[in-house]
């Protein structure tokens, strides 16, 4: 099986659509998702000095915890097939029989992806049995613009249905970025992010929701990495979906990625909000190998969870939720298309 592959099953998976952030530079190796620090202190080929990384969007502070704690896991057996149309596009199928996520156990979509050869422009589109048909876009222009688009339609539930826009500015030592989007309502958002040290970043971002007049939704926090540690720390105001008179709901959350060596990751979370006074812990593992990734985590909600992927054969899912006697197990096969004229 070839790199390109691995690379393309994980562009399109289905479960994929807005649960991890994609950048067109910035496609999964065939290692997995491999935490990438910024501002860490590597050393290039034969000991010359790094090229100095880009400031990091403040969406993205938490990209090497999300990486290990927003785990691909499903039930029931799930198939991954793919065909070769051309050197930069390929279609893929994805089955599952026996999961709980339909009413009717069976889930089946199929669609596109497109990547060109200087890996600016990605173009990935999905449809399936159920009504549902997602896109999504990305151009990156030049060394500091970004430029992203995403649909979901749902034929049969129009309230499912969902678009945005967005663009991302990067310069020597800030980001910026703009969102607008339409989920039931408008909404409008901001972010900034500034590197104020080579190994320390703040930032902060701004969501204004067309609800009830407008409703605000803010955040900031502050990101500390160099080559072994990781520590990101954010505080957030959002309203209180409980309160009956519009309260404003503030939480805090602390992260902490730990990478012991070039393989094995180990991070925690804890978070506490207020003024309900609840608080929780979460504590995760990553492993990779060159095709293949093993993730595990644990929480104080009674949940723990596991996945192993092999991207060029099988993977297996678990996940208990004890506190809602939840249980989930799954099986999946890769079926992959024949290896380019040249490649291993």
């Amino acid at each position: 099986a070839t790199p390109r592959a691995s690379r393309w099953f994980r562009m399109m998976s289905p479960f994929s659509f807005g649960s991890r952030i994609s950048r067109a530079e910035e496609i999964p190796p065939p290692t997995g998702d491999v935490p990438v620090t910024t501002g860490g202190d590597f050393a290039g080929p034969a000991g010359l000095a790094a090229k100095p990384e880009p400031p990091v969007q403040f969406e993205l502070f938490s990209r090497e915890w999300q990486g290990m704690s927003q785990q691909d896991n499903w039930d029931g057996f799930r198939i991954e097939a793919a065909n070769q149309f051309s050197k930069y596009i390929q279609l893929a199928h994805t089955l599952v029989l026996g999961t709980q996520l339909r009413e009717c156990q069976y889930i089946y979509q199929f669609g596109p992806a497109y990547q060109s050869e200087d890996q600016r422009t990605m173009l990935v589109a999905r449809a399936g049995l159920d009504g549902g048909i997602n896109g999504r876009a990305i151009q990156k222009v030049g060394n500091w613009l970004e430029l992203k688009a995403s649909s979901n339609f749902h034929l049969k539930e129009a309230q499912r249905n969902m678009h945005e826009g967005s663009v991302e500015l990067t310069g020597g030592e800030w980001t910026l970025g703009a969102k607008l989007a339409w989920q039931g309502a408008w909404l409008l958002g901001g972010a900034f992010s500034q590197r104020i040290l080579p190994r320390l970043h703040v930032g902060g971002d701004l969501t204004l929701v067309a609800v009830n007049g407008v409703t605000s939704i803010g955040q900031i926090g502050v990101r500390y990495s160099d080559n072994k540690d990781i520590v990101v720390a954010n505080v957030s105001r959002a309203p209180d979906p409980k309160s009956p008179i519009g309260a404003s709901l503030h939480e805090g959350r602390l992260q902490y990625v730990r990478r012991l060596n070039e393989r094995l990751s180990l991070g925690t979370e804890y978070k506490y909000s207020h003024p309900d006074k609840e608080s929780g812990l979460q504590l995760a593992y990553e492993y990779t190998f060159r095709n293949a990734r093993v993730q595990g985590l644990l929480d104080t909600d009674g949940r723990v969870s596991c996945c192993v992927s092999d991207f060029t054969g099988i993977g297996f899912s678990g996940m208990v939720d004890y506190a809602r006697s939840d249980y989930k197990f799954g099986f999946m096969m890769h079926v992959l298309p024949q290896p380019e004229p040249g490649q291993q």
